[in-house]
C-alpha cells in the first residue's frame, strides 16, 4: 500500500466533515416554514381531502407541533414562519372565520407570518378581527399600504418588517403579498397593493441601516415572483414563499407530489449572490426545513434541507389534539348531514383542476346547467348552453372510499368561497378572450384555468414563440387541452 492510499480515506473524511459541520466562525439558522395551509387544522388524506384511513393520513396542527418541538429541542437557532393563506378552505374557516387560525398559530408559537390573498376573503374587518388583533406574532407585508379612514384603524396591526432576536444574533423578516390580491379576494378600496420588488427594496435598505445583516423575505406572491425577489432585491439573503403551492425537493420525493426543482432552489442575484428560495407545497402536508449558514458578515455560505412529510410516523401531540377535539364539537353537525353519494373519486385537486379537465369541474358545471334547465324562464326556451368555472375555485377532492358519503363539510372544502354563478350573454370574441386568458400562465398552478360544461367544446394549441397560442372550436364532443 503506497502513501497515497493511506491518505485517501482521511481526505474523504475531511470532505465529509466540511459538509456536516459549519465552517469556523459560521452561524447556523434553521428555518421551519409552512404556506397555503388553508384551514387544514386536522390531519387529511394524502390528497388533502378529509382523512379516511388514519394510518395513511398526513398533516394537521397536532402532528406539525410534534415535529416543530422535536427540532426546537435539537437545534439552537430555529424560526417558524408562515408564508400566508392560513385562511379559507374547510368547514373550520366557514364556522370560526379565522379565530381558529389565531388560536392554533399562537399555540404552535409561530415567529412571523406574511399576509396571503385569502386572509382578505372576509374583507379587512375579517382580517383585523380576529387574526390581527389576536395573533401573538408579527404579521407582515411591506407592499400593502392603507389609506383613508382605514389607515388609522389598522396602523400597527401589521408591519412591513420585524427584527427577531435569535440567540446572540438578529434576523430581519420582511413581508410581501401578491399585488393581484384585489382581483383574487376582498381587500376593499382602502388598501393599495404595490409592486413587490419596488416596495421591498427600501424596507431591506432600512434593515441594513439598522445593522441587520441576515434578511429573510417572507411572502405570498408565487414561485415566479419569489425568484424575481431573490434576483432583484439587494440585501435579501433567503426567500420563503407561498401562493403557487410549489413543491421543491432534493432526491426522491416521499409522496406523490412532483418537484418543480431542487430544495432549496438557488437563484443568482444581480449582484452575484446565491440566494436560496423555498416553498413547502400546501395544506400542511409538509413542514419546510432549511438550514442556512452565514459568515460573520451575514453572507450565506451554505444552505441545505428538504420538506418533511408529516405522515403517521409522527405522533400527533396529545395536548394540541385534545384542543382540536374541543373546537371540533361545533363542527359535528356539518359532518353528519348527508347530502348525497358518489361511487367515483371526485378529483378536485390542484394538480388536476388547474392543469386539465377534472371530473369535479365537470360535475359542478353540469349541475349548474341542469339547475338552470329545471328553473328556466317560462316564457322563452332555455338559452344556457355552456358553463365556465375557474379551476382555482375548486379546492378539494371527495374520496368515494368513505362510503361515498357527501356532507356539508365536504362541500365547504370543495367550494369554500360562497361565490355565485352569473347568467351572462357573451360575444364569441369575449369567450375566446376568456379562454386565452385562462391559459396565459399555464403551468404555474394559477387559478384562472377554466373548467367547462355544456356543448361548447374547444381546444388550445400552443404555437411558437413560447407563450403565444391560438384557440379554435373543433367539432369534438368534450373539452380538451393540448
Amino acid at each position: 500500500m503506497g502513501p497515497g492510499a493511506s491518505r485517501a480515506p482521511a481526505l474523504r473524511l475531511l470532505a465529509l466533515g466540511a459538509l456536516l459541520w459549519p465552517a469556523a466562525g459560521a452561524w447556523e439558522l434553521t428555518i421551519l416554514h409552512t404556506n397555503d395551509v388553508h384551514s387544514r387544522l386536522e390531519q387529511t388524506s394524502e390528497d388533502s381531502s378529509k382523512c379516511v384511513n388514519a394510518s395513511r393520513c398526513v398533516g394537521g396542527v397536532a402532528r406539525l407541533f410534534t415535529k416543530v418541538q422535536q427540532i426546537r429541542r435539537a437545534e439552537p437557532h430555529v424560526l417558524l414562519l408562515d408564508a400566508g393563506d392560513q385562511y379559507q378552505g374547510t368547514i373550520w374557516f366557514t364556522v370560526y372565520k379565522g379565530a381558529e387560525v389565531a388560536h392554533f398559530m399562537n399555540a404552535l408559537r409561530y415567529d412571523a407570518m406574511a399576509l396571503g390573498n385569502h386572509e382578505f376573503d372576509n374583507g379587512v374587518e375579517g382580517l383585523i378581527d380576529p387574526l390581527l388583533k389576536e395573533a401573538r406574532f408579527p404579521i407582515l407585508s411591506a407592499n400593502i399600504k392603507a389609506k383613508g379612514p382605514l389607515a388609522s384603524q389598522i396602523s400597527g396591526l401589521y408591519l412591513p418588517y420585524k427584527i427577531l432576536p435569535v440567540g446572540d444574533e438578529v434576523v430581519g423578516i420582511v413581508g410581501y403579498t401578491s399585488k393581484e390580491t384585489p382581483y383574487l379576494s376582498n381587500p376593499g378600496g382602502n388598501l393599495v397593493f404595490e409592486d413587490e420588488i419596488t416596495a421591498l427594496q427600501p424596507e431591506v435598505d432600512k434593515l441594513k441601516t439598522l445593522n441587520v445583516n441576515k434578511i429573510i423575505a417572507l411572502g405570498h406572491s408565487g414561485f415566479e415572483m419569489d425568484k424575481l425577489i431573490a434576483q432583484k432585491v439587494k440585501g435579501v439573503d433567503i426567500v420563503v414563499g407561498g401562493h403557487s403551492n410549489t413543491f421543491l425537493y432534493t432526491g426522491t420525493p416521499p409522496s406523490k407530489e412532483v418537484p418543480a426543482g431542487k430544495y432549496p432552489f438557488i437563484v443568482t442575484s444581480d449582484d452575484g449572490r446565491k440566494v436560496p428560495v423555498v416553498q413547502a407545497y400546501a395544506f400542511g402536508k409538509y413542514l419546510g426545513y432549511l438550514k442556512v449558514e452565514f459568515d460573520e458578515k451575514g453572507n450565506v455560505i451554505a444552505s441545505h434541507g428538504n420538506p418533511i412529510l408529516l405522515n403517521s410516523s409522527i405522533v400527533e401531540d396529545p395536548s394540541i389534539k385534545a384542543d382540536i377535539n374541543k373546537w371540533r364539537i361545533k363542527l359535528d353537525n356539518f359532518s353528519t348531514q348527508e347530502l348525497g353519494k358518489t361511487i367515483v373519486y371526485l378529483d378536485g385537486s390542484t394538480q388536476s383542476c388547474r392543469f386539465k379537465e377534472c371530473n369535479m369541474g365537470n360535475l359542478i358545471c353540469d349541475a349548474m346547467i341542469n339547475n338552470n334547465i329545471r328553473h328556466s324562464d317560462e316564457v322563452s326556451w332555455n338559452h344556457v348552453s355552456m358553463c365556465i368555472l375557474n379551476g382555482g375555485g375548486i379546492r378539494s377532492p371527495i374520496d368515494e372510499r368513505n362510503n361515498g358519503t357527501i356532507t356539508w363539510e365536504h362541500l365547504a372544502a370543495v367550494l369554500p368561497f360562497g361565490g355565485t354563478f352569473d347568467l351572462v350573454q357573451l360575444k364569441g370574441s369575449t369567450l375566446k378572450a376568456a379562454f386565452e386568458h385562462s391559459v396565459y400562465r399555464y403551468g404555474q398552478s394559477t387559478g384562472e384555468f377554466l373548467q367547462v360544461g355544456g356543448k361548447s367544446p374547444f381546444e388550445v394549441k400552443w404555437v411558437c414563440p413560447a407563450g403565444w397560442f391560438s384557440s379554435s372550436l373543433p367539432r369534438t364532443s368534450t373539452a380538451r387541452f393540448v
